[in-house]
């Protein structure tokens, strides 16, 4: 494994450097693929890359960063903040910026102030997607406000936490307003290893400064927030927003009391996505437009279950949320998926299960497939080998 890239395979820069070694024609277009999406790893590596920018600066062909699409910034320690903002100096036409800095269970610190105004400086007329992808470097909400509403063409924002919101003596921070926005994302937040009083977590805070105007998400089609609202003012969000959404994707990982009423408010929703665990869950009783229930495990990776705890823990879940949603009167209702992957893998073996539900749901006309759209009661005729109609 090279150190330096722990998730690249090792032997990709090799492939690379004999590839360019071909002809001039295929060096100049492996320079310029390799260009389109940038991985920064270390300091060592991103200093390497503002050494290569400086070199370019006076070049009359096309410049490095030109081409650049994606930088995804996955450092573990510390790094020369000014050379990170300096970096997107080169790369006017970046589309997606992902930060992944730090460790990968808690924050360590905030995204620096710097980077994200470099970010608006040179990119904001290009950046259409922002991901926090891990939770070691989350912003604070100030500003995350004051970044996000410099980007007039963001459609996508993924977080992982919000390292701070502002004290109230330190005044109401600007308004949270995305024009464009057609997807957020909001993932399962970290507990810190030291508290401060302005960390949450939940994102009941982040979902109320979300809820004064229609008018800040007017675009919002697909919301995901595996930590479901746990106050009660939090609903508000879901009666501002929840018309404009077609697919709303949760967890059970709390009580969801309210998750009745929320998916309630969502008068237009076509998919409902559950990442479910043995919590207890309910759904509204009647909902005009919902076309698909997918419910998938809390946990990704394969798990063997002795028999009986595989019934109390997976089984018998399932067979309760399966009954709510028996009880719904969904008049769109047309499928029910199950991903049999990780916590659910061991489903495809419990074949008199399976068929019983299928039986039910075939007697309503609604589908009971797997996460390929493959029906359960073909069990001898499923096969893995395409993901083409997998939509989670």
């Amino acid at each position: 494994m090279n150190e330096e890239h722990p998730e690249v395979d090792v032997d990709l820069f090799r492939d690379r450097r004999h590839m360019a070694l071909v002809c001039m024609t295929w060096a100049v277009l492996i320079r310029k693929i390799s260009e389109e999406y940038l991985v920064i790893y270390s300091n060592k590596q991103l200093k390497r890359l503002i050494s290569r920018m400086k070199m370019d600066k006076n070049s009359k062909t096309e410049k490095f960063g030109s081409r650049t699409k994606r930088v995804d910034f996955k450092i573990v320690g510390n790094y020369n903040i000014h050379n990170a903002a300096r970096l997107f100096r080169s790369t006017p036409n970046l589309m997606i910026y992902s930060n992944k800095n730090g460790p990968g269970d808690h924050p360590v610190r905030y995204t620096p102030h710097e980077v994200l105004k470099s970010l608006v400086s040179h990119c904001s007329q290009s950046l259409q997607r922002v991901d926090w992808a891990g939770p070691g470097e989350p912003p604070r909400f100030q500003d995350l406000s004051a970044f996000c509403n410099l980007l007039p063409k963001l459609k996508t924002l993924r977080l992982m936490a919000i390292y701070s919101y502002p004290h109230p003596f330190q005044g109401v921070p600007p308004t949270l307003r995305l024009p464009s926005l057609t997807t957020l994302s909001l993932g399962v937040i970290p507990v810190p290893l030291v508290y401060h009083d302005t960390y949450a977590v939940t994102w009941d805070p982040f979902l109320q400064y979300l809820s004064l105007s229609s008018e800040q998400l007017p675009l919002l089609k697909r919301f995901e927030c595996d930590l479901f609202p746990q106050q009660a003012n939090s609903i508000n969000f879901f009666v501002v927003h929840g018309s404009k959404l077609r697919v709303l994707r949760t967890g059970t990982y709390y009580d969801n009391n309210m998750l009745p009423q929320a998916v309630s408010a969502c008068l237009n929703l076509v998919d409902l996505v559950i990442v479910h665990g043995p919590e207890a869950i309910a759904f509204p009783r009647y909902h005009p437009t919902l076309e698909r229930i997918s419910l998938l495990p809390t946990v990704d990776v394969k798990v063997d279950f002795p028999s009986k705890f595989f019934k109390s823990v997976i089984i018998n879940p399932l067979d309760d949320i399966l009954r709510y949603t028996q009880i719904m009167v969904a008049p769109k209702l047309k499928e029910i998926r199950i991903r049999n992957t990780g916590g659910y893998n061991g489903l495809i073996d419990d074949k008199a299960w399976l068929l019983d539900w299928y039986q039910r749901w075939q007697l309503r006309g609604i589908a009971f497939v797997d996460q390929f759209g493959i029906s359960y009661d073909r069990l001898d005729a499923r096969t893995f080998s395409s993901a083409d109609n997998c939509i989670f």
